[in-house]
């Protein structure tokens, strides 16, 4: 399946980014921790983004394609808030409300970590594109994650980043310590204007740049050092999930064993 140009999408993107931050705000206080901080990530389903369940049973999503966060209670009612019309903060007294009145309000959410004041605009279009772009992309990687060895972390949307990524380990189960690779999408992040496929490793062997890659990835020194895939050159293949799959395969086969 071909992938959406994701043009003049930035305001979209920075209202859905918004919203996922206070899905993960809440989720962050209603679920039990995990190891490599999965807990803090939101998983990714055809219609956008789930917090998966809750402590309580209950279920928060951020539905991409409709511009909605929608929440089922443990009960199996719903409530849909609209993005249009709020801004971040507005957004979580909305959500929280719909908790409440459930009769399942959380406890110790931060609210100043998700209290933008910037009005949330979404263009239902590109909202659908940028979903699509996700799926698309999220489908290949979890393709390419199931034909690893090893421990794994799972694939999960970080609202801090809006990125989404999956840690392989040569050995051990632990980020701060154990060496590993890192393979994810970004939206967009500093230094980088456009959507992009990443991947890095850690600790950063000494031979790193030396790897021939295969097309079309590339080497990044600055800001981070590690590899990247450019999303607008992955949209042009004709099938850019089997160009990617198969991208990733030779990068993780040609960088794991320089892991120390």
């Amino acid at each position: 399946m071909s992938l959406p140009a994701l043009q003049n999408w930035d305001v979209t993107r920075q209202s859905l980014h918004l919203a996922a931050q206070v899905v993960g705000g809440i989720k962050k206080v209603s679920v039990q921790p995990l190891p490599n901080y999965a807990h803090l990530g939101l998983y990714i389903i055809k219609d956008g983004l789930t917090s998966g369940r809750l402590n309580d049973g209950g279920e928060l999503q951020l539905n991409l394609t409709q511009s909605s966060v929608v929440y089922t209670c443990p009960e199996g009612t719903v409530s849909t808030v609209l993005l249009q019309g709020h801004t971040q903060a507005t957004l979580t007294d909305a959500v929280l409300k719909a908790m409440a009145d459930a009769g399942h309000p959380p406890a110790n959410v931060d609210r100043a970590s998700i209290a933008d004041q910037t009005s949330l605009t979404v263009d239902a279009k590109t909202a659908a594109e940028y979903q699509q772009a996700l799926y698309n992309i999220y489908s290949a990687i979890a393709r390419f994650r199931a034909r690893l060895i090893g421990n794994m972390s799972p694939i999960v949307v970080f609202p801090h980043g809006f990125d989404f990524s999956f840690l392989w380990f040569k050995r051990g189960d632990e980020e701060r310590s154990d060496p590993h690779l890192n393979f994810g999408f970004s939206p967009g992040s500093a230094g980088f204007l456009r959507p992009y496929i990443y991947s890095y490793a850690s600790p950063l062997p000494e031979s790193y740049f030396d790897v021939k890659l295969p097309a079309p990835a590339r080497f990044v020194r600055d800001p981070w050092k590690g590899i990247v895939i450019d999303y607008d050159t992955l949209a042009t293949e004709i099938d850019p999930e089997m160009v990617l799959e198969q991208t990733l395969i030779k990068i993780q086969s040609a960088v794991a064993p320089l892991l120390v």
